[in-house]
This record gives structure tokens, sequence and C-alpha cells, in this order.
């Protein structure tokens, strides 16, 4: 069982707490006035997890989340939105954004209508073939 501890300290102050132990099937996550980037830094660092993120992780989060790894993340990342993607050996995280940001939608591109009318030219193609 491995355990890591991250500590983030500025001027004598803490201001976050967030400790990590045992594997990606049985993980156990105590978290005290730490915002997500820094949970999500600890599991990064406790586990093989990549993240990805479009958007500030700034909310913040305090308690004991326990389970296997992918029952965690969506436990912390609620509120945001992500994709998880499991690979063989690594498991990627890409958050999105917040629901409603529009910065985070994806932009369709617009597309022109067709065109119902046809040209003489091409009205007369059309009716010879």
């Amino acid at each position: 069982m491995s355990s890591l501890a991250v500590l983030i300290t500025a001027a004598g102050t803490v201001h976050a707490d967030v400790r990590v132990s045992g594997d990606i099937s049985a993980v156990q996550l105590h978290a005290t006035g730490s915002t997500v980037a820094e949970a999500l830094s600890a599991l990064e660092s406790a586990f093989q997890l990549r993240v990805k993120a479009s958007t500030a992780l700034d909310r913040a989060v305090s308690g004991t989340y326990t389970g296997s790894l992918p029952e965690i993340l969506p436990r912390l990342l609620q509120g945001y939105n992500y994709v998880i993607r499991r690979q063989a050996s690594e498991i990627e995280v890409t958050v999105i954004g917040l629901p409603g940001d529009t910065a985070a939608m994806a932009q369709r591109p617009r597309v022109a209508p067709p065109n119902p009318a046809l040209s003489l030219s091409e009205a007369v193609r059309l009716k010879i073939h």
C-alpha cells in the first residue's frame, strides 16, 4: 500500500492538505482546505493518471474520498464537464469546463444551407440526362 501526502504552505500557514493512500482499486484520498486541482495533482503523483484542463479547477474540496480511482474521479469532478479515458495502464482525464461555459462548448462549423434554386445551365443539364 502506497501513501502520499501533499502539503501546500505559504508564509508559514497551512493552506491545503491532500493525502492519498492505497492502490488504484482501493484509494483513500483525504483533503483539507484543498482545491480539485490539488487533489488531482496528488492522484497524478500516486497513480498513472494524466489530467488536462482547459479551465481552472479551483473548486474547494474537503473530506475523505474512498473507492477505486475510477469511482473517486467523478466525485472530485462533480460540477465540471469532463471526459475520462482508460487505456491499458493509464487513466486520462480531460476537463473541458463548467456547465454553461460558452468558451468550453465546441464551436460547430457553420455550413451554408444548400441553394435549392438551380441555374439555367444546371437545369438544362439535368433535363438532358
